[in-house]
């Protein structure tokens, strides 16, 4: 019976891990599914030396989704606010299917499930953490990083290569630069499918100008070959590589300083990803990446924010499934109720309809949190309150999901089981730092409080409970050897394994969104992503931030350097982009004198 027991532990924490919370690359679905389904589941400074100042105007013509009938798909998805339901609606007209769970499998994670994770799986990990903290090897705290500190042990990093670098007044231009984007990570399973879309959406050797890079030369080779047989390039010559290892300096010379724009798939980026954005930083060169690893991208900030202001490289993290969809959607919120309402947004309600699956690359980075492999560094105050100028913005966002299950009776709900979506928390994070660095955020502002709010929306109550307590098993189970060794070693994919071609064409991301004004105003949104999440759409949306970096110049809401989110950064002209990819966006206003709604 213990044998059964253990065998039925461990085939459910190969699914719930599959929604971990460390990469929202993974989506929430079913508990107990066949092995083989993997369901569940973003200054001006003028005059600058390398500040381009060229209109890219007649480069977008022929790159941004050029021919009439991509044009029209775009206009058909950028909708009106009366067509906000058909976005709503999109899912079914596209023939996608919401994750469902049996009876039977509601009633197994109920009986045994559950009362096996009270008395085996938290024991033993409540323990094993326990003895962790209490051994003389583990306990070390945190350092404490300051603008000081953190500009010291830049400059440590920087001065490895000190000699190699020109004066940041002698910096080629971007526009003269030899590539528009560099891909960086093409050999992993998300970067592959992101040089497969840029070859198939942008040709190979024609006006758009790119590379991909990895460490691996004969990766690299046959990563440009999948894509000839493909037919997306005529030749393997047509697709430039540079080899580079992110852990040695040297080698990244080469891959920033004569780019526009970095796209970077490599994580975890704790691990291959500080030299990337220091060196974009020095170069002035922008940079894209999927990370979701908010703890290293305020270290980065603190590190190499002032930099990156001098150079005016433009460093935008989090451009995947992590977190462009809520922190998207709650700056059209925002941006709507402002114009149309004349009211300040005070809170924001995000549900989400989703099916994905996960990689062996998202399983990585997520046992790399889980393993303390890097622990995030303590700050004066948090980085994500940072306004332009250094100073702590008087614009607060707190997180007030709730960790059950509840019955929504809002607009954005339409009434069904909703359950704690694993990303909620990052996600959060992005939307307060976007929140910091919105109008007023620069430290003199009103002071106001965004509360931001997410949830999975489920068919049923089953598919609710099995959501919200699937990944506390699976978490759980990882957390100590007994259980967790066998699902790293049997159970979890490996690093280049990730859901087959299929499993991303059936996966999808609706988000509907509700807004709420101090003053009554009601705004409600819809955003719909067509394919699998974390890596489809992921590959998507990072292609397209680094190319809105590099070619989207003067049309972009920020003209200097530093660190930004998506929403930011490039806006409504990434928006438009992403809407050519195949994405709908709609919004309204809800024009009713209560802030609750049961439309």
């Amino acid at each position: 019976m213990i044998r059964k027991l253990s065998c039925v532990l461990l085939l459910a924490s190969q699914k719930v891990t599959n929604i971990a919370a460390f990469s929202s690359r993974t989506t929430a679905s079913s508990f107990f599914t066949s092995s083989n389904k993997i369901l569940s589941r973003n200054l001006s400074r003028p005059n600058h030396p390398n500040q381009h100042r060229r209109s890219f105007a007649n480069t977008n013509v022929a790159l941004k989704m050029t021919s009439s009938s991509k044009e029209a798909e775009a206009d058909a998805n950028l909708v009106h606010s009366r067509d906000v339901d058909a976005v709503y609606n999109a899912p079914v007209a596209d023939g996608k299917r919401r994750p469902l769970n049996s009876t039977v499998e509601f009633l197994i994670t109920a009986m045994v499930g559950v009362p096996l994770f009270l008395t085996v799986v938290l024991p033993l990990s409540a323990v094993f953490q326990v003895g962790k903290k209490v051994l003389p090897v583990a306990g070390e705290s945190a350092p404490l990083v300051t603008d000081a500190n953190a500009t010291a042990n830049a400059k440590d990093v920087l001065e490895v290569e000190a000699d190699s670098f020109p004066p940041i007044s002698e910096l080629t231009p971007l526009a003269e630069r030899k590539y528009d984007a560099v891909l960086l990570g093409a050999t992993g399973f998300t970067g592959g499918i992101a040089a497969k879309y840029m070859a198939q959406q942008y040709g190979c050797g024609k006006e758009l100008k790119w590379a991909i890079a990895g460490r691996s030369q004969k990766k690299l080779d046959a990563i440009r070959q999948e894509i000839v047989t493909l037919g997306f390039a005529p030749a393997v010559d047509s697709i430039d590589t540079i080899l580079v290892d992110t852990s040695q300096p040297s080698t990244v010379h080469g891959l920033v300083k004569d780019t526009r724009s970095i796209i970077t798939t490599a994580g975890p980026f704790c691990k291959y990803g500080s030299n990337v954005v220091a060196f974009c930083a020095r170069y002035g060169t922008n940079y894209a990446d999927i990370t979701g690893e908010t703890g290293w991208n305020k270290e980065m900030i603190v590190k190499y924010e002032d930099l990156a202001k001098e150079t005016g490289a433009k460093i935008v993290s989090l451009c995947g499934n992590d977190s462009i969809p809520w922190d998207m959607t709650t700056f059209k919120l925002r941006q709507l109720m402002s114009k149309e309402c004349k009211d300040t947004i005070s809170k924001v309600k995000c549900y989400d309809q989703l099916k994905g699956g996960i990689s062996g690359g998202t399983i990585d980075t997520m046992l790399t949190a889980i393993d303390g492999k890097y622990v995030e560094p303590r700050f004066e105050f948090d980085p994500y309150l940072r306004t332009r100028d250094g100073k702590k913005s008087m614009n607060k966002s707190k997180n007030a999901s709730s960790q059950l299950m509840t019955k929504s009776d809002t607009l954005g709900g339409h009434g069904e089981w909703t359950s704690p979506f694993v990303m909620a928390a990052v996600n959060g994070e992005v939307v307060k730092r976007s929140q910091a660095l919105s109008e007023g955020g620069n430290g003199t502002g009103s002071g106001s409080t965004l509360t931001y709010e997410e949830y999975v929306v489920n068919p049923s109550f089953k598919e609710a409970f099995l959501g919200w307590f699937g990944p506390i098993l699976g978490l759980t189970a990882l957390l100590n050897p007994i259980t967790g060794v066998p699902m790293r070693k049997f159970l979890l994919p490996k690093p280049g394994d990730g859901p087959t071609e299929k499993q991303r064409e059936y996966g999808y991301l609706l988000v509907s969104g509700v807004g709420e004004g101090q003053n009554g105003s009601l705004v409600r949104s819809e955003f719909y992503f067509p394919g699998d999440p974390g890596y489809k759409e992921t590959a998507k949306m990072v292609v397209e931030s680094g190319l809105c970096l590099a070619l989207e110049g003067d049309r972009l809401p920020e003209q200097g350097g530093g660190f930004f989110t998506p929403s930011v950064a490039m806006g409504d002209i990434l928006l438009e982009r992403l809407c050519k990819t195949g994405c709908k966006f709609a919004s309204k206003v809800v024009r009713m004198p209560k802030l609750k709604s049961n439309l």
